[in-house]
C-alpha cells in the first residue's frame, strides 16, 4: 500500500489570481484534491467512508509559502499521511518545482459521522491498520489556539453561504472559507501583502443560506479574520502572517 501520492500539475487560471500566480485557495485546492486521491489509494476515500457512514472533516491548516509559483509553471504536489491518533489524524503536504520547496503544509483531520454528527474513532472506519506511515512532518510545531472574538470595531464583511460553497458533507467546504476570506480584500491589499504563512481552524459548520460575518484585524503579524455564523458562534479564524 504506498504511503505516499505525488503528482505533476500545470498551473492554469483557474488556481491563479489577478497577477497570474497561485493564489492562496488555489494553494489549498492542490493539496486538499491530492489528500481526496490519495485517500481513495489507502482505502478510506469518499465511497470508502460513507460505507461506515463517516466523512472526513477539515480541523484546522497551516500552509507556509516559500515562493509563489504562476501561470503555466509545472509543478509537483505531494501528500502523505502521518500516524493517526486515536481520532484525529495529520496529513502533510509539499509543493515543489525542479526541486525547489515551493510550500508546505498540514492538515488536521478527524472522520464524522454522517448521521449524528459526532466525531469517530480510527477503528471505526475502517483506516488501515497496515500502512507505513512515513516519519517526515512538516509544519509540525503546535496549531495556534485562537482566541480572537467578535469586535464590532471589526466587522468587515456580510457573506451568504451559497450551494458553489457546499461540499458532499453538505456543509461549507473548508477551501471555500478561505475563498471568502481571501475575497474580503481588494486587488491594492493583495498587492501590498506577502504571505509567509496562512493557519485556519474550523469550529462549527456553515450551512447553505447562511449570512456569515466576516471580522478582520491587521496587527504586526499580519492578519486576523474571523467568521461568525448568524447564532453568534465562530465558525472559523484564520491568520495570514506576513513577511
Amino acid at each position: 500500500m504506498q504511503n505516499y501520492l505525488e503528482k505533476d500539475e500545470v498551473l492554469c487560471t483557474s488556481k491563479l489570481d489577478y497577477a497570474g500566480m497561485l493564489r492562496l485557495s488555489g494553494l489549498f485546492d492542490l493539496f486538499m484534491d491530492l489528500a481526496a486521491e490519495h485517500a481513495e489509494c489507502i482505502g478510506v476515500g469518499y465511497h470508502d467512508m460513507l460505507s461506515h457512514r463517516a466523512f472526513w472533516l477539515a480541523v484546522r491548516t497551516r500552509v507556509r509559502i516559500y515562493k509563489n509559483p504562476g501561470y503555466m509553471d509545472r509543478v509537483r504536489v505531494r501528500t502523505w499521511p502521518g500516524q493517526p491518533g486515536n481520532v484525529k489524524c495529520d496529513r502533510f503536504y509539499r509543493l515543489t518545482k525542479d526541486g525547489e520547496v515551493l510550500a508546505e503544509g498540514r492538515t488536521e483531520w478527524a472522520a464524522q459521522n454522517v448521521d449524528t454528527g459526532r466525531v469517530m474513532k480510527r477503528d471505526d472506519f475502517g483506516y488501515p491498520a497496515d500502512l507505513e506511515h512515513l516519519p517526515e512532518r512538516v509544519c509540525g510545531e503546535p496549531f495556534t489556539r485562537f482566541k480572537e472574538k467578535p469586535e464590532p470595531a471589526y466587522l468587515h464583511a456580510r457573506y451568504t453561504v451559497t450551494s458553489r460553497d457546499i461540499d458532499t458533507g453538505r456543509h461549507m467546504n473548508n477551501v471555500a472559507y478561505v475563498r471568502m476570506l481571501m475575497g474580503t480584500f481588494a486587488v491594492a491589499e493583495l498587492e501590498a501583502m506577502d504571505v509567509a504563512e496562512a493557519e485556519i481552524s474550523y469550529s462549527a459548520a456553515c450551512r447553505e443560506g447562511e449570512e456569515l460575518r466576516v471580522y478582520r484585524r491587521q496587527d504586526e503579524e499580519g492578519w486576523h479574520l474571523l467568521v461568525q455564523k448568524p447564532d453568534d458562534s465562530v465558525a472559523a479564524q484564520m491568520v495570514l502572517r506576513l513577511r
